[in-house]
């Protein structure tokens, strides 16, 4: 009953449902819009009265819940899928490894500066769970939907007119089992699409390559290093440039996006790919990626204080998005990492460690582990939360210094998730001030 169920409750109480709530917590407390709450290890004679039950992403499909509902022939349906068949709003989906949440974001800014999609919302797994989304913003002409693979392993019906997998790198494998299982809950946001509509991949990414076979709709490819059949592509110059209906066309300069990092090169891309198949004008598509100031949490300044700049890149929470953080800045920074590590090869990262990193603190249950796979590739200091990381910063860094929080690692072992993580970090920094 964390944030998707309770969503779907809410949804589904205001339907006329009477809800039943499963959680396997006994801590858990039933929300306003639930007649009845189950907690523990659920049992089939509870399960027998249910016409479906609404699926939160967190709960693997192979839960013993599910398990029972499908010996009873009970409907398995995920949250997002409810929310969106509530909506007569357009569905874009977006998914991939890294990059999901600064896309929609900036898809649905996009959106809201064109004609006739006013109004439109970013949701799903960005923060803003799709049923919530569609009980507040009923007559939104668009959503765009970050779609995670957790969530796209369980849909049946959702159809996005528009979608795109940004890329692909190995994440979530202690669920998935291996990456092809992975890569097959991703190609999931092409399972129902039509003729019509239209499916965007990341023409760089060679694991991309097989979906390709999957796209339904059209096709379009996003490129940093060529020019491209159908899409969109960045030239040597630094000009973004597409070709949907056979025109090339020139959209903009990278160095007008509103965002830096070569990393937002590609999701502008894939924004751009997105927007001007819906017909949006190449005009508000290029408003759009100029005017947009990024999303809390993901490469996010806070400002100075205490005579240092402080970076919340609290949404890091793998390998890849840490490397792409690092990879952002030019001079060297002192990086915050740690939290509760993945399954993850992190001493891929030691030679950026030793280009990017003035020094390191490392924080969380992780901490141990990644000293271990860091060492030699600048100085560590361990600490055992981030109130402590920060007050080594303060030790121990010069002035005019740029404070990285990127724990490439969960949130779990202190937080409930990234967001509280990130809100933690700006309440330290303001308290510097």
């Amino acid at each position: 009953m964390g944030r998707s169920g309770a969503a779907a409750a809410a949804l589904l109480s205001s339907r006329g449902y009477r809800v039943i709530g499963f959680d396997s917590s006994p801590q858990a407390v039933p929300t306003e819009h639930m007649a009845r709450l189950f907690t523990g290890e659920p049992r089939e004679e509870q399960l027998r009265s249910l016409d479906f039950i609404a699926a939160s992403p967190g709960i693997p499909l192979s839960a013993p819940i599910y398990t029972m509902a499908r010996a009873l022939n009970i409907q398995v349906v995920p949250e997002v899928e409810l929310g969106c068949a509530a909506v007569s709003g357009e569905i874009l989906g977006v998914t991939g490894s890294n990059g999901k949440t600064t896309t929609v974001e900036w898809l649905a800014h996009v959106l809201r500066g064109a004609d006739g999609y006013s109004g439109s919302v970013a949701s799903g797994n960005n923060g803003y769970a799709m049923c919530t989304a569609a009980m507040e913003n009923p007559d939104s002409p668009a959503f765009a939907l970050e779609l995670s693979s957790y969530q796209l392993e369980a849909i049946q019906d959702l159809r996005p007119v528009s979608a795109a997998v940004l890329n692909l790198t190995p994440d979530h494998l202690e669920r998935h089992g291996s990456m092809e299982n992975y890569a097959a809950a991703k190609a999931r946001i092409f399972l129902n699409q039509l003729p019509d509509d239209t499916g965007v991949l990341n023409g760089d990414d060679p694991l991309l390559r097989p979906m390709e076979k999957q796209v339904k709709g059209n096709l379009l490819t996003f490129s940093m290093k060529r020019q491209v059949e159908r899409g969109a592509w960045l030239t040597p110059q630094g000009e973004i440039m597409t070709r949907i209906t056979g025109k090339d066309e020139h959209l903009l300069h990278a160095g007008e996006l509103g965002i830096p990092g070569a990393h937002n090169v590609a999701n502008a891309l894939a924004v751009a790919c997105m927007a001007l198949s819906r017909g949006i004008t190449k005009e508000e598509t290029a408003n759009g990626l100029r005017t947009f100031r990024g999303v809390p949490h993901r490469i996010e300044p806070l400002g100075t204080a205490a005579g240092l700049n402080w970076v919340n890149d609290s949404k890091s929470t793998n390998v890849d998005s840490l490397k792409v953080a690092l990879e952002s800045f030019s001079s060297p920074v002192i990086l915050l990492a740690g939290g509760l590590a993945k399954e993850s090869d992190y001493s891929v990262l030691s030679q950026l460690i030793a280009e990017r990193v003035k020094f390191a603190v490392l924080f969380g249950s992780a901490g141990d582990s990644l000293a271990r796979q860091w060492s030699g590739a600048a100085r560590l200091i361990r600490e055992t939360d981030l109130q402590e990381a920060v007050n080594a910063v303060l030790r121990e860094a010069s002035p005019g210094d740029t404070v990285l929080l990127s724990p490439g690692c969960a949130s779990f072992d202190q937080y409930s998730n990234f967001e509280e993580r990130g809100e933690h970090f700006r309440r330290i920094v303001e308290g510097l001030r």
